[in-house]
């Protein structure tokens, strides 16, 4: 399977440039904090919606558009709507209801939804969550896309720490952030299966991996996927 990157975005509590995510493409280390972006492209009701976890990601397609009115959008996240699914399960618990508002922005393609509506976007939306492979599942089902006659593929990945309850559970340290990737048809990048397993390659190593000038990324370790640069 083979793509180019046409644009891209990423946003994080320090990092909110294009500069200082090349810098940290060279070396550096994803900072933590509690910022959040503005996402000031956005009508104010529809931001209004979104948490943290959201505006990072509405943040990073709205940078990172370019013809989004009939461009596929694909949202990966490993955890989505953590920080509200926590509340409404004790609520269910405790009291045996939950708010229907709440209840729809805490589904994984709520983001995507306020996008879309925002943008009146009239293309698919595809939401997908796949544990340790989330990047690799994003970036197949891109590929996927591309191969079946989409011109381009909008992916965004956002992810943030675990609510507290989750936190002891979790195995890889996290750290907020939001990337989105303007993919289309193109043989800059070649992702094939059969290669020897690696690590399970995070948002945050496929970023880094498209922005720097490493010839090979090793994405899973069950697959034995591995993005390269050009065609094979």
């Amino acid at each position: 399977m083979h793509f180019s990157l046409r644009q891209w975005s990423a946003w994080a509590p320090g990092l909110d440039t294009r500069e200082a995510w090349l810098g940290w493409a060279l070396a550096g280390a994803l900072p933590h904090g509690d910022e959040a972006p503005k996402v000031a492209a956005m009508p104010a009701m529809l931001r209004r919606r979104a948490d943290r976890l959201g505006k990072m990601a509405l943040e990073t397609l709205y940078a990172a558009e370019i013809g989004y009115h009939s461009q596929p959008l694909i949202h990966a996240s490993r955890h989505g709507e953590a920080t509200r699914t926590v509340p409404l399960l004790q609520a269910l618990a405790q009291e045996g209801t939950v708010s229907p508002q709440a209840f729809s922005m805490a589904v994984h393609n709520a983001t995507a939804g306020l996008f879309t509506i925002a943008t009146k976007t009239n293309a698919t939306v595809t939401a997908l969550a796949a544990g340790r492979e989330t990047a690799l599942a994003g970036l197949i089902e891109a590929c996927g896309q591309l191969a079946d006659g989409a011109a381009a593929v909008l992916l965004c990945f956002s992810d943030e720490p675990l609510p507290a309850l989750y936190r002891p559970y979790g195995d890889a340290p996290e750290a907020p952030f939001a990337i989105a990737l303007d993919l289309v048809a193109g043989d800059d990048y070649t992702l094939e299966s059969g290669h020897a397993g690696g690590d399970d390659a995070t948002p945050l190593d496929l970023l880094r991996f498209l922005l720097n000038d490493a010839p090979t990324l090793a994405l899973g370790a069950r697959g034995g996927w591995r993005l390269a640069r050009g065609a094979a």
